[in-house]
């Protein structure tokens, strides 16, 4: 379990309920009234602990050779701080333009594409052999060949690096877009 210190004690912080719904207090309560918001816990868990960067190979819908797809997954990561981060809608590449933009400068099969399915450009895993687009529905949020292992908590043998916060910074803004449920 990760833990995202407290910015005024040595406590760390977890997630309350109060009367007026779900916040992040410090682990010191009462001794310390440090809180955030849940958007900015999670914020804080980037900055401290960066985004993984998981791989697999897949069959390409269109030529039907095999092709390396990435993705972050980050309501995963999030996870390790409190379960309740599972509730969250599938955040994957596509989702985060600041890193999307930075892994597709490093990773030549992920491309800002046109996706007709969606009506959009994003930023999405390309066939390494024809140029394909793979789409976000079969990578982030149906991603079948690695579905059971990132409900098991077993992704480690997908994981490819780690992309810190200083590489990368993404805005808070990016991150609080994925919190207004909450």
């Amino acid at each position: 379990m990760k833990k995202v210190k407290c910015k005024q004690c040595n406590g760390y912080y977890v997630l309350k309920s109060g009367k007026f719904g779900e916040f992040v207090g410090c682990s010191n309560f009462p001794d310390c009234k440090s809180t955030l918001k849940i958007y900015e816990w999670a914020f804080e868990y980037i900055k401290e602990f960066g985004i993984n960067l998981y791989g697999w190979d897949r069959i390409c819908w269109k030529c039907g050779k095999t092709t390396k797809v990435y993705s972050y997954f980050l309501n995963y990561d999030l996870e390790e701080l409190d379960e309740h981060f599972s509730w969250l809608d599938p955040i994957g590449l596509g989702d985060i333009e600041t890193l999307d933009k930075f892994l597709s400068s490093k990773y030549h099969t992920i491309r800002k594409m046109f996706s007709k399915t969606v009506s959009m450009s994003y930023f999405a895993n390309t066939c390494e052999h024809c140029g394909a687009l793979q789409g976000r529905f079969f990578i982030v949020e149906d991603p079948h060949e690695i579905m059971s292992d990132l409900f098991n908590h077993n992704m480690d043998k997908y994981f490819i690096e780690n992309i810190p916060y200083e590489k990368v910074k993404i805005p808070l803004e990016e991150i609080k877009k994925f919190f207004t449920h909450w």
